[in-house]
């Protein structure tokens, strides 16, 4: 009873930042929220967290619905569309990115029974989002993504759907994809009629580390899951030093004769003879 009394006073109670963040990292732990006699009461102060609109006390409030939404039959039938909603190309460049995948992975998890079309929205905002992301975001949403189709076999029609028509008008011409980016609710955004060609524009990636990762959605699945823990916590840094730990498998290709000039449309004996009469195309010229 004294517990219940003193999380009854403290989320009823006026908070700044700081003491709200640290009373949601208190009610992570789901004996605290288990040992409260009516956890409910905790339902209201989740959401007023949640509407605050800040990425750093949104991720706790909805790890903390989740827990009374499967423990306690909690209705809150926007807990998905909120949790989409987060689904941003800023998440992808903020501190959080990781945390978030973290718990994406336990709330799109089978056993919750999730619709396909639930599903294959999250899936579609993800491959979307690869397209703004930094390369140590893709290498960590590529698995993920790979996880999910293998989890949830309805949503694998969008990798062997091709992207191109009936599914647009033209071939490079993608603005007839059946996806709606601006639809909040991810039971009607139309990704279950889409395709993840977002995936396979990643297989032509800058970065050969995000380029070779890509190419595992157009392969076969043998491989059953991929340990999220080894692509999460990647950065700039980290990619950078295993390019320089790779053994290059044999030299690279390059031109064994010098041309004499770049920018020539003569031949070698004009070009020669013309020597000296284009001070611009003598800049061009090696001698």
């Amino acid at each position: 009873m004294p517990a219940m009394d003193s999380y009854t006073s403290l989320v009823s109670s006026p908070m700044t930042l700081a003491q709200r963040k640290h009373l949601l990292k208190q009610l992570q732990d789901a004996s605290t929220i288990s040992s409260l006699r009516r956890p409910e009461i905790l339902m209201d102060f989740f959401v007023d967290s949640l509407d605050m609109g800040d990425l750093a006390l949104a991720v706790p409030a909805l790890t903390g619905l989740f827990h009374l939404i499967t423990t306690r039959n909690l209705d809150y039938p926007s807990f998905y569309p909120r949790l989409y909603a987060l689904l941003d190309k800023d998440l992808l460049h903020s501190k959080y990115r990781s945390r978030v995948l973290r718990h994406l992975d336990v709330f799109l998890s089978p056993t919750n029974h999730l619709p396909a079309a639930t599903v294959a929205s999250f899936i579609k905002r993800l491959s979307r989002l690869c397209l703004f992301a930094p390369p140590s975001a893709i290498v960590a949403i590529i698995p993920f993504i790979y996880n999910l189709l293998k989890t949830h076999p309805t949503t694998t029609f969008m990798i062997h759907r091709n992207p191109y028509p009936p599914y647009t008008k033209f071939k490079y011409n993608l603005g007839n994809d059946p996806y709606d980016p601006t639809e909040p609710d991810p039971q009607l955004t139309g990704a279950i009629d889409s395709s993840l060609w977002e995936l396979e524009t990643c297989q032509s990636h800058y970065h050969p580390t995000v380029a070779s990762i890509a190419r595992i959605i157009s392969e076969q699945f043998t491989k059953q899951q991929y340990n999220l823990e080894d692509f999460l916590d990647h950065g700039y840094a980290s990619m950078m030093e295993s390019e320089f730990k790779k053994q290059d498998k044999k030299p690279p290709v390059v031109e064994y004769k010098i041309p004499k000039k770049i920018f020539s449309d003569a031949s070698d004996d004009e070009a020669e003879n013309e020597k000296g009469e284009d001070p611009l195309m003598d800049l061009w010229t090696f001698d």
